[in-house]
């Protein structure tokens, strides 16, 4: 599989899951590249013979974006025989973490306009909708969304006006949220067929954190504005919960040389002696190694051998003696 990271700075995993357009997913990932969050990691499942980032990989990440442009065939976004989400992708959002579902003609691949959603189904119990209504171009006469409009119960965050490359958008959808919704953005200017149907959206009910934007950001009109468009909505989803590592009490735990040939280190500075346990897991979250590790008071140094994993990226957890993961991290195996 394809899996690259810019650096280990940021809890930010990128999915690719668009072979149509791949222009679009050079440029979102360029745009993103520029902003503060430029630490990010990134999957490609065209790359990975349609593999999928698991449940417990993803878990090691404060925000997955799951980005599929303007391709509406062949998501892995969705179960392949159903409404569901996909199952690893489900059971990340049902923790708690942060989801920002990016994609243009997403809901095509299992629905037509006029679709209402019920329970059970993707779209209701994660991404907050009741309906599928409209598509510009395909319902508006053939004219396509001139653009979108911040909508007044939106954060002042994201930017007011986003307009296009092209004079209007074709197949952006617009979509009725649930009443615990917040919609974000709504097709505009006031003149247009389809005003004010709404396109982008967060759900945090029930425990989920799932932001979903029915249009494309890389079709955004510049460079610039596409940049702000992606660093403030990546600044309101997380807020302020990102952080670089997960640890209890403010313990400090490094690993390095990362990525690593031969032997690592793992620095662990904790406040008081423990036990804990060192879990280190395959991205598909098949357990390698368990080892239980007595800590001093003040800074741990374990030296620890490296050749005995194939390459690739490896999770790497502590969990304390009440079963806590006090920390997520990864290691790289060139």
């Amino acid at each position: 599989m394809l899996f690259g990271s810019v650096s280990y700075g940021q809890q930010i995993l990128f999915v690719n899951d668009n072979d149509n357009i791949t222009y679009n997913t050079d440029t979102i990932v360029n745009d993103l590249d520029h902003t503060t969050y430029s630490g990010f990691h990134y999957w490609s499942i065209p790359d990975s013979a349609g593999a999928t980032p698991s449940a417990v990989f993803m878990n090691t990440f404060d925000l997955v974006i799951w980005y599929s442009s303007t391709d509406g065939v062949g998501l892995k976004i969705w179960d392949a025989s159903s409404t569901s989400g996909n199952s690893e992708l489900e059971s990340y959002a049902s923790g708690g973490k942060h989801l920002w579902i990016i994609g243009q003609d997403m809901l095509y691949q299992k629905y037509t306009t006029g679709s209402v959603f019920t329970t059970g189904e993707f779209a209701k119990d994660y991404m907050g909708l009741t309906s599928y209504d409209v598509q510009s171009y395909t319902d508006d006469a053939s004219m396509g969304c001139p653009q979108m409009e911040r909508s007044t119960t939106a954060s002042s965050l994201f930017p007011a006006l986003l307009k296009w490359q092209f004079s209007t958008l074709w197949y952006a959808d617009g979509c009725t949220p649930m009443a615990t919704t917040k919609d974000i953005y709504k097709m505009g200017p006031s003149t247009y067929a389809l005003s004010g149907r709404k396109s982008m959206f967060h759900n945090e009910a029930g425990g989920v954190s799932v932001m979903s934007t029915l249009f494309d950001p890389a079709l955004i009109d510049t460079f610039v504005n596409r940049v702000d468009f992606l660093q403030k909505s990546i600044t309101y989803i997380l807020g302020t919960s990102a952080t670089n590592n997960t640890f209890l009490n403010k313990e400090a735990i490094t690993i390095f040389p990362n990525p690593v040939n031969d032997d690592y280190h793992l620095v662990v500075d904790v406040s008081r002696k423990q036990n804990v346990s060192v879990v280190i897991t395959d991205i598909m979250g098949r357990t390698i190694s368990t080892e239980v590790m007595a800590l001093s008071s003040g800074k741990n140094d374990f030296k620890r051998p490296a050749s005995g994993l194939v390459s690739g990226l490896y999770i790497v957890k502590l969990i304390d003696a009440n079963g806590q993961t006090i920390y997520n991290g990864k290691l790289q195996k060139k």
